[in-house]
């Protein structure tokens, strides 16, 4: 005589297969890897999304500044050696680049104007100094308003905790945001492109 079992119903095997699959409530998300740190972009204050920009002078630094834009004004921002200013000329500007972070801990370089020495500053350069100066207190957003000519900052409503920084320092943050894109002689391809001899 063979012996024989059940077949289970739709029911119960529905439900075993939903107790396989329910998560414990000690289920971490986190797998077995290390997460690397994001890279750095640069760029503006976040519209979208509230940001902070670190306030201490460790993640300050100035350099020289040049944005190669294409014709929808987007394009590629180099670092260039101090020494090559004068054959930059207008195409390049100094800056104090400085760390922000938005809401999700996003690591992002702003380039604040330098004002003192450039005459009467513009609007939009000083109120770009502003935003960054109130995002070392409050997390802000930060919006181009053209009819005004100058940048509109909102501070936060309610208190959104405080800023998750890089553990890296500005050195390496900087590094890593312009890795191919550092302009140290006057034979780069940019300079040679912008004085006409390629």
């Amino acid at each position: 005589m063979v012996a024989t079992t059940k077949e289970p119903t739709d029911a119960m095997s529905s439900t075993s297969v939903l107790e396989q699959l329910r998560l414990p409530e000690t289920f971490s998300g986190a797998g077995g890897g290390i997460k690397q740190p994001l890279r750095p972009t640069y760029g503006k204050l976040n519209r979208h999304r509230f940001s902070r920009v670190h306030p201490g002078e460790d993640f300050k630094y100035p350099a020289l500044i040049l944005t190669d834009k294409d014709g929808d004004g987007r394009g590629e921002t180099y670092l260039a050696a101090p020494h090559l200013a004068s054959q930059l000329g207008t195409m390049a500007s100094p800056r104090i680049i400085r760390l922000a972070v938005d809401t999700t801990g996003l690591p992002r370089l702003v380039g604040e104007p330098i004002l003192r020495g450039v005459g009467k500053p513009n609007l939009w350069h000083q109120s770009l100094v502003d935003a960054i100066q109130q995002a070392e207190k409050h997390w802000v957003r930060v919006e181009s308003n053209m009819e005004a000519g100058q940048y509109e900052v909102t501070v936060a409503r309610n208190d959104l905790g405080e800023p998750r920084w890089s553990d890296r320092t500005m050195h390496e943050l900087v590094l890593d945001c312009f890795k191919d894109r550092i302009i140290l002689k006057s034979d780069h391809p940019l300079i040679m492109q912008l004085e006409g001899r390629i």
